[in-house]
């Protein structure tokens, strides 16, 4: 039996693909400043999670991380004066400076501990990027990839993507030490979710080819400590965290009739 080759198909979708971002970029656009998420976390949530925001320094010389229950003033550095931000000073530097951050940091009564971010795209497309270029650039090597679904009620399960990270270093003592975590992440433009990367790029051009308009992406992360007891319990606490914080994540979509 013959065996059909798909080689020109691939070669044409792949032209097809190059040509549609191509356009993407180049033609002009309108910029939808309406965000898919609500781009504030909450300060409490059920279970007795309680967040903290985080606020940062862009001192080039001695950068600080503060919460925002050990300032006085959520915007003024206490040793300095100069003003806090709510990215830090690499991230400021790296990224377009129209891009907005919110983060925090999550304590129960047993004192686990989950970190959250909300980044939301500037005017430009580099303000968002796949999380593994931070994360290895920071020091981290990222042991798997596996994705996760999460239960929500009244629709499909929201599908994430997780990165299991290994960070070496070393005590106090020097002993070398590991730091073993997760990090779980999506993306949300609007009415729209995936938690690929590249299906993100490929709305980001549909929308600008087909309907001249750019829509601001989110790119929301979960992350925390991956117990030595296995898989199951990380990914317990992870199913169960964002199914308590998605409710307060979501935008009342307004109607187009009437």
């Amino acid at each position: 039996m013959e065996i059909r080759s798909f080689t020109p198909y691939i070669v044409l979708i792949g032209l097809m693909i190059i040509t549609a971002l191509a356009l993407a970029f180049t033609v002009d656009v309108e910029l939808n400043d309406r965000p898919g998420v609500q781009m504030d976390l909450p300060p409490t949530m059920e279970g007795g999670w309680l967040g903290d925001e985080l606020r940062y320094s862009h001192d080039r010389e001695d950068p600080k991380q503060y919460r925002v229950s050990e300032l006085e003033f959520p915007s003024i550095d206490p040793d300095t004066g100069e003003k806090l931000f709510t990215m830090s000073y690499a991230e400021y530097e790296a990224l377009p400076h129209d891009t907005l951050f919110v983060k925090s940091i999550y304590t129960n009564d047993v004192a686990d501990q989950v970190f959250v971010s909300i980044v939301l795209s500037g005017k430009e497309r580099s303000s968002i990027h796949r999380p593994q270029r931070c994360l290895v650039g920071q020091g981290n090597t990222i042991a798997a990839t596996k994705h996760l679904k999460i239960p929500l009620q009244g629709r499909d399960p929201l599908k994430l993507c997780i990165l299991e990270t290994v960070k070496n270093y070393r005590d106090q003592e020097g002993n070398p030490q590991a730091y073993l975590g997760y990090y779980a992440y999506w993306f949300v433009g609007q009415e729209r979710e995936t938690h690929s990367h590249y299906e993100r790029m490929f709305w980001l051009a549909w929308d600008r080819v087909i309907h001249s308009v750019a829509h601001k992406w989110a790119y929301i992360a979960v992350s925390g400590v991956r117990d030595d007891g296995g898989e199951d319990l990380y990914n317990e606490e992870i199913i169960e965290f964002v199914q308590k914080l998605y409710p307060y994540l979501l935008i009342e979509l307004e109607s187009d009739e009437g």
